[in-house]
C-alpha cells in the first residue's frame, strides 16, 4: 500500500485510509498527504483491482462494417 511521499508505480485512482479522500495520480508522481489532513502521514489504497489504461496507449477500436 503506497504511503505519502512515495513514488507512484502505476497510474490510477487512490483513496486515503484516513477519511476516504480520492486522488488521481500519474505514474512517477509522489503521493501527497491527504488534502483533508495535511500534517498526517497518509496511506493510499487503489480503488481498482485491474490496471487503468493510460493515455499513451492506443484506443481500442472496432472495425466498421463498410458493406453497403
Amino acid at each position: 500500500m503506497p504511503f505519502s511521499r512515495e513514488i507512484n508505480l502505476k497510474f490510477g485512482v487512490y483513496v486515503s485510509e484516513c477519511c476516504g479522500a480520492e486522488i488521481v495520480i500519474v505514474k512517477g508522481a509522489r503521493f501527497p498527504s491527504c488534502p483533508n489532513h495535511l500534517n498526517w502521514p497518509t496511506n493510499w489504497k487503489s480503488t481498482v483491482d485491474e490496471p487503468i489504461r493510460e493515455d499513451t496507449e492506443p484506443p481500442l477500436t472496432k472495425k466498421r462494417d463498410t458493406a453497403a
